[in-house]
């Protein structure tokens, strides 16, 4: 019951107000209908209550200097004096400036002891006492419960702000998250771009260029190079429509999932085979049998091999030949992976262009699982490419 009322008068400033007002307006026509003098002190002391808590400041003010009229004009306690107490509070609880408060219980504390001093010829020696004990503590009373509601209310002000500051870091902190993912995933569909078009390209192009050097001499070369072409485009555009449907947010459950899965270890053969009809010699050494990787590492162990034959077909010349060989070391806490792709081609005499993305493609896929990566010219010619994966446990693929 208290603390609803209290709610109320909370959450209902005007009619609260008012309602205190106008209580003791009635109470002081009930008590002094027959003094007009008491009566218009009294009246006069309760209607700036109506803006206790809207104008704390002006209302102290005007309090203070009604008290003071009314002790020059009117002898003795009257009922008004507890306007007086409202006052306080308010002055204590509401301004801005704490000074205020302070002025409030000073003046409330000059009046406690001044008036009844001013009725020392009216009332005897312990009545005046009483009196002035009984004002000093309903003033006392007054200044320290506004007191605490004030801390309560900075209190709830501080923790308000508190949850304010958290809810502004948790949200500075997701949007940053979700940067943050945005553009590691934005990484690694570029890698991922780069790995089939680069790839893709590479052999379509040494295919096309191979197909109309020997058109002239021999027609009949054009259909194995013209199957290998499609074959190629054909695969890469599998690739491209699997990569496509990562991106899309949603699919209706209506709509079956045609995307081809994620290349592996079992798909490197395939893939040299693709590489051999673009007219490289390519030697390869897996596993036997194929090793059972995480979905991942067997994604990148394919697309280090991938991007290994493309920079032979782009970088190593025409009369190169490749080796591709992947292994698996057992270690004392586990296996490591190990890739490797070298060909006799040109080597440390190629110049770069600066404009490619496979080596730090590959050495971004690496770092994903804790992985090293070595790249550079052999001695004596060509060029080399070692990947090491390390792997707590691995499965046989039988």
């Amino acid at each position: 019951m208290r603390r609803s009322l209290y709610h109320w008068f909370e959450t209902h400033r005007w009619p609260g107000d008012a309602l205190i007002a106008g209580a003791i307006v009635l109470a002081s026509l009930f008590v002094y209908s027959s003094s007009p003098a008491q009566l218009g002190y009294s009246v006069g002391a309760a209607l700036p209550l109506f803006f206790r808590r809207t104008y704390p400041v002006p209302v102290l003010i005007a309090s203070i200097f009604i008290e003071l009229g009314v002790r020059i004009a009117v002898r003795g306690p009257l009922l008004g004096s507890v306007s007086a107490l409202f006052v306080i509070y308010a002055s204590v609880v509401y301004p801005a400036d704490r000074r205020w408060g302070w002025l409030a219980l000073g003046a409330g504390l000059f009046g406690a002891v001044a008036a009844p001093l001013a009725w020392s010829g009216s009332y005897s020696r312990p009545v005046l006492a009483g009196l002035m004990a009984l004002a000093l503590t309903l003033v006392a009373c007054a200044f320290l419960a506004g007191e605490r509601r004030r801390a309560g209310l900075d209190y709830r002000a501080a923790e308000l702000n508190a949850l304010t500051e958290r809810t502004r870091l948790l949200t500075a902190e997701r949007d940053q998250r979700e940067r943050i993912a945005a553009a590691t995933e934005r990484t690694r569909i570029a890698r991922e771009l780069h790995d089939i078009v680069a790839h893709s390209l590479a052999v379509i192009v040494v295919q096309a260029d191979g197909g109309a050097a020997a058109a002239g001499k021999n027609p009949a070369l054009a259909e194995p190079v013209l199957r290998t072409i499609a074959e190629t485009s054909r695969q890469a555009l599998t690739e491209m429509r699997a990569l496509v449907g990562v991106l899309r947010s949603a699919s209706p459950p209506s709509v079956p999932d045609t995307f081809a899965p994620q290349p592996g270890v079992a798909d490197i053969a395939r893939l040299v085979e693709q590489t051999r009809g673009a007219s490289l010699a390519v030697t390869l050494a897996l596993p036997e049998p194929l090793p059972l990787l995480p979905a991942a590492v067997d994604l990148t162990v394919y697309r280090v091999v991938q991007e290994g034959l493309t920079n032979v077909l782009k970088h190593a010349g025409p009369a190169a030949t490749a080796k591709v060989e992947v292994c698996l070391r057992e270690t004392g806490s586990g296996f490591d992976v190990l890739v490797e792709v070298v060909d006799d081609g040109r080597g440390a005499a190629v110049v770069s262009d600066g404009a490619g993305n496979g080596i730090r493609g590959m050495r971004e896929r690496l770092d994903v699982h804790g992985g090293s990566l070595w790249t550079g010219p052999r001695p004596g010619g060509g060029f080399r490419v070692n990947a090491l994966i390390p792997l707590p446990s691995v499965r046989d693929n039988r």
